[in-house]
């Protein structure tokens, strides 16, 4: 599984220095730069939530479709905000849950 996490974050390195080759577009680079980096700490930072599976695996889905977001954005130039800001809600719906007391989960 972590093989497959390395070769996904190679990947879309890749594809983003490819597109910028082609087409000098440091804006867009730099941009997609900054949600890989934004998709990857969000990745650490879920980590903490394993004591809620549920939650953690809602997590793992919404990282994925943000990271599918994101190669939808370097393809096409069309920025998914609401794919980017999924994990973000999960990592805030944990900390709710935490601040209100998780006994009853």
């Amino acid at each position: 599984m972590k093989a497959i996490i390395v070769l996904a974050v190679l990947l879309a390195i890749g594809i983003i220095l490819l597109f910028y080759k082609k087409d000098s577009d440091m804006p867009k680079m730099l941009f997609s730069f900054l949600v890989l980096t934004s998709i990857i700490g969000l990745a650490v930072v879920g980590n903490v939530m394993r004591s809620l599976m549920p939650l953690f695996l809602t997590h793992v889905v919404a990282l994925v479709l943000s990271y599918g977001g994101l190669l939808y954005y370097i393809f096409s130039e069309k920025k998914q905000w609401i794919l980017w800001l999924l994990p973000i809600s999960t990592i805030m719906l944990y900390v709710l849950l935490a601040w209100i007391g998780n006994e009853h989960i």
